[in-house]
C-alpha cells in the first residue's frame, strides 16, 4: 500500500513542541520484515521505538541494501555525529543499522568520510553488540571536525552549475567511494532554521570553506547565500542513498542545542535529497519555501521539493 501524504499542515508552529507524533501511528500496517520495494516506492519513513530496526526496515522497503551497496564496493557513509546535546546529533543505533546492512551486503570497506570519535558509537544501545563492525570502520581522521585543508587529503575545485560557492575544499575520500550514503538528522537551525541531508554535505568541506558559508557574501549569515551554497554543494555528488534520523530532534537553539527535544520515533529514507529535506523540515513545523536551501536545492535541478508528487509509505512498526 502506498500513501501519498499530504503534510504541508499537519503541524503547525505554534503546536510542534512536545506533540511527540501526531500522524502515521496507523496510517498503513506493521510491515512485514524483508519486504522489498513492493510498488515503487521513493521515500519511506518507519516509526517506532527501536530506531535500530525503524532504519533496517526503512532500507528495505526502498528495496533492501544490496539495491545500493553492490557486493565489494567502498562505501563512504557522512554521518552527523559531531554533535554533543541530546537530538543534535544522529542516534548511534540509526547509523549503526547503516553500517551493519553494509556489512552484510559483503561491502569491502565501510569509511566514515567525516572522522567518528569512539565515544559517540557508546551513545547508542547496540555498541557492545556490534563491537566487531564498528572496530572495521574506516575512519577518515583528517577530517575531523572543522577540518584544515591539505593537498594529500583535499581537493579545491569549481563547481559546474554553481552560483555562489567557489572553489570549496572538499575531503578526496567522498570521490574514492563506489556508494556515498549521507546520514544526517532531522532538526532546527538558527540561520537556516532547518538542517538536514542537504546541509549535512557541508561535513565534507574543510573549515575555511564552511567559514565562507557563512562569511562569503560579505553579511554574517546571510541566509539567502548559505542557503545557495549548502544548494551549491549538493553538486560535487548525489548521495546514493539518504538516511535521516528524525527520531528525537532539537527544535530549538540548533544546530549544537541544548533545545526542545521533539521525539516522532521516525527513520525516513530515500534517494531524492530535495524531497527529503521538505519532508523532514513539515516534521518542524515549516512550509518548504520556508527553507532556503530546499527551494535552492530545487532550482539547480537536484530533486522534487513537493514531496507529494512522490510515492511515500510510511509504517509503524
Amino acid at each position: 500500500m502506498i500513501k501519498r501524504i499530504n503534510r504541508r499542515s499537519f503541524i503547525k508552529k505554534s503546536g510542534a513542541i512536545g506533540i511527540a507524533s501526531v500522524f502515521g501511528t496507523a496510517i498503513i500496517p506493521k510491515l512485514i520484515t524483508g519486504m522489498q520495494n513492493p510498488e515503487g516506492i521513493d521515500i519511506s519513513i518507519v516509526q517506532g521505538t527501536d530506531y535500530y530496526k525503524n532504519t533496517i526496515e526503512a532500507i528495505n522497503i526502498l528495496g533492501g541494501i544490496k539495491k545500493f551497496v553492490p557486493k565489494d564496493s567502498k562505501v563512504g557513509l557522512l554521518i552527523n555525529s559531531s554533535f554533543d546535546e541530546p537530538g543534535a546529533y544522529v542516534n548511534p543505533d540509526v547509523a549503526l543499522a547503516v553500517v551493519k546492512l553494509c556489512y552484510d551486503a559483503c561491502a569491502s570497506e565501510v569509511r566514515c568520510l567525516q572522522s567518528v570519535s569512539a565515544e559517540y558509537w557508546k551513545k547508542g544501545t547496540m555498541a557492545e553488540k556490534y563491537n566487531e563492525e564498528i572496530s572495521s570502520l574506516k575512519d577518515t581522521e583528517v577530517n575531523k571536525f572543522p577540518a584544515v585543508y591539505s593537498d594529500e587529503h583535499f581537493v579545491k575545485m569549481e563547481i559546474p552549475g554553481a552560483i555562489s560557492l567557489k572553489e570549496p575544499e572538499i575531503i578526496k575520500e567522498l570521490f574514492n567511494c563506489d556508494v556515498f550514503i549521507n546520514i544526517p538528522i532531522s532538526k532546527h537551525h538558527f540561520t537556516t532554521l532547518f538542517t538536514g541531508a542537504l546541509k549535512n554535505m557541508m561535513g565534507v568541506c574543510t573549515r575555511k570553506t564552511n567559514v565562507s558559508f557563512h562569511l562569503g557574501s560579505g553579511v554574517r549569515n546571510d541566509t539567502e547565500y548559505l542557503g545557495q551554497c549548502i544548494a551549491d554543494i549538493n553538486l560535487v555528488r548525489k548521495a546514493d542513498l539518504c538516511v535521516v534520523d528524525a527520531t528525537e530532534f532539537i527544535v530549538t537553539n540548533g544546530p549544537g542545542g541544548p533545545g526542545d527535544i521533539l521525539k516522532p520515533q521516525k527513520v525516513v529514507a530515500g534517494t531524492d535529497i530535495v524531497a527529503i529535506d521538505s519532508l523532514c523540515s513539515s516534521f518542524l513545523g515549516y512550509e518548504t519555501d520556508e527553507i532556503i536551501s530546499t527551494v535552492k536545492a530545487y532550482e539547480l535541478g537536484l530533486g522534487e521539493k513537493d514531496y507529494n508528487k512522490l510515492n511515500i509509505m510510511e509504517i509503524t512498526i
